[in-house]
């Protein structure tokens, strides 16, 4: 699932909400860099995957550095569409972004 930009925007108050206080590592799955930046704003480190060829260069633009796959390592918290696919991502919290912009947290 691809949300548009405009929805992944607005649902960052919620995000950070849920993220709570950094510092934090971030990792933004299947959304193209959207909340990147003002996760990193927040103070977060961030990284991006992006999944989507169509959507990768994007994502980098966005980003400044994006990969196509989660590395192994393990996050604090993991930020993707509800329906996006978590395999391969390691983190502590899983945050759900469903198409009507509202935010599942799963532990």
């Amino acid at each position: 699932m691809s949300l548009p930009p405009a929805l992944a925007a607005s649902a960052t108050p919620r995000i950070l909400e849920l993220l709570g206080p950094p510092p934090g590592r971030i990792l933004e799955l299947g959304f193209a860099g959207i909340l990147a930046e003002p996760l990193r704003l927040a103070g977060f480190d961030v990284t991006v995957v992006e999944p989507d060829p169509a959507l990768l260069a994007r994502a980098r633009e966005r980003a400044g550095t994006a990969l196509p796959e989660p590395p192994p390592e393990r996050f604090d918290a993991l930020v993707a569409p509800a329906d996006a696919d978590l395999r391969g991502a390691d983190a502590d919290r899983v945050l759900l972004v469903a198409r009507d912009g509202s935010v599942a947290l799963r532990r």
